[in-house]
């Protein structure tokens, strides 16, 4: 009988990186995802479901934390005129010594706010990002059968 290993290293935020036009932009401190599937039920005469549907999913929604406010302003500024407008991918990956990395995708992303929160600090300044997103993938492979291939 194997014993778990209790010492090794867990999974860590080792390198983000957000792809724009083959640019890779990577002072990322933070990222979230989510895009939840809503779920649906078959009902009949009783008062309880008798089976559930596959479900429908709309558009994610997720955050980027900028560590340097320098890179997220370049992240925008490259975007350019209409930035709320242009579609980007926003990918990372974790990472442990011995272990499988494990790449997160965000695919058909868009910016949908940049709110500012700037103070006095020995930290850098920072911001955020919001944006929506068609598909997150986790190790290139899709939520649902039969969704497209978003890639470029």
């Amino acid at each position: 009988m194997g014993y778990p290993d209790t010492q090794g290293f867990a999974y860590s935020f080792a390198r983000g990186e957000l792809t724009l036009d083959r640019i890779i932009f990577t002072g990322i401190s933070n990222v979230s995802a989510d895009q939840p599937t809503e779920e649906g039920v078959v009902m009949g005469t009783r008062p309880y479901p008798l089976a559930r549907t596959v479900g429908s999913m709309g558009l994610g929604e997720g955050s980027i934390t900028f560590s340097d406010e320098a890179e997220r302003e370049r992240f925008i500024a490259h975007l350019g005129n209409a930035w709320r407008e242009k579609i980007f991918t926003l990918s990372w990956v974790l990472t442990s010594p011995g272990r499988p990395n494990i790449r997160n995708t965000c695919e058909g992303c868009r910016l949908l706010s940049e709110p500012l929160s700037h103070e006095s600090g020995s930290d850098a300044l920072g911001g955020d990002i919001t944006f929506s997103f068609m598909v997150k993938k986790i190790n290139g492979k899709v939520p649902h059968s039969g969704m497209p291939a978003l890639t470029r």
